[in-house]
């Protein structure tokens, strides 16, 4: 008994066929990953970290910050005296506690530098978000939850609170 069904791997069939797909049979090519690094002037650096707090404080942040002391009388919302001054500031997590039942001293705190955060935060970031970070014209595409994203990366080395 033989095999009346024709091959068509070896008919012009299989070669009109394959003609759509050869692109997609092609061996892939891995081409090398080459990582650039920006240094953003003083102003850039004053409007990031502007943003950064400004959109962290205002929403971002909210669900795991109760308040945060500053030293002086510096102001978080302003990119100038966040990177020329690099001031400290105190953390304090709302854990339920403070708002609810407990005192400030059972509040627990984080004691870090206000620009520190920042460039922390932003160094832990994924390729994508550190280009939306750092390009000032790019920092309108991240939102609230990017903002406390890099707060939460600067201040605890990850993603602690959802």
């Amino acid at each position: 008994m033989t095999n009346d069904k024709p091959n068509l791997t070896d008919s012009h069939f299989a070669e009109v066929l394959a003609e759509p797909f050869a692109e997609l049979l092609k061996p892939k090519k891995f081409y090398p990953t080459i990582m650039v690094e920006y240094t953003p002037t003083k102003a850039e650096w004053e409007e990031i970290a502007e943003a950064i707090w400004i959109g962290a404080l205002e929403g971002g942040s909210n669900h795991w910050i109760a308040y945060i002391h500053t030293e002086d009388e510096f102001d978080l919302k302003n990119g100038y005296s966040v990177v020329e001054y690099n001031f400290d500031i105190v953390i304090h997590e709302d854990d339920g506690s403070y708002y609810g039942y407990g005192t400030e001293e059972e509040c627990v705190s984080h004691r870090v530098k206000a620009f520190d955060v920042i460039v922390d935060g932003i160094n832990l970031l994924d390729p994508e978000r550190q280009r939306l970070a750092l390009d000032v014209g790019e920092l309108g595409q991240l939102d609230a939850n990017d903002y406390d994203y890099i707060i939460q990366l600067g201040v605890f080395g990850k993603e602690v609170y959802c």
